[in-house]
């Protein structure tokens, strides 16, 4: 058996990647909330953070994927604890579909867990509205 690939049927392992969105952040309405319930069945085990926004729904393209001027503050209710001390600007800290942010080890989040993501778009331009989805990306630890 090869430990070095997801063998999900011997291994008890798999690929996993979990979703969350939100729309209509804006100068008018800058605050708002998300989250990920995670499954019951397994640990997850987060080795990345991508981020894919738009402006009032305006086409995405490579050369026109915006950098949202929101910050967000993870908490894992899991283990009751945030990920940071304070807000982060989202571009600090998710990266693209090409350059993802990598941890430099697994952070591991435990079965049935939430993930909350409260979103601050207060520094944002006036008149600005943005749709943003966050992919957290990882593997799946059966039990």
């Amino acid at each position: 058996m090869n430990t070095q690939v997801f063998q999900p049927a011997n291994t008890k392992t798999d690929m996993f990647w979990y979703p969350t969105s939100v729309t209509g952040i804006s100068s008018v309405a800058p605050t708002a909330s998300s989250q990920i319930n995670l499954d019951a069945d397994s640990y997850f085990y987060c080795v990345a953070l991508t981020c894919v926004s738009n402006i009032a729904g305006a086409a995405y393209t490579e050369s026109t994927s915006p950098l949202p001027l929101v910050a967000i503050q993870i908490q894992d209710t899991g283990t009751g604890k945030y990920l940071m001390s304070g807000s982060i600007l989202i571009p600090g800290l998710f990266g693209d579909g090409k350059r993802p942010y990598r941890f430099p080890r697994p952070r591991v989040f435990n079965p049935n867990a939430t993930i909350n993501f409260s979103y601050d778009g207060s520094l944002m331009a006036a008149g600005t509205t943005y749709g943003i989805q966050l992919i957290l990306h990882g593997f799946k630890q059966y039990l």
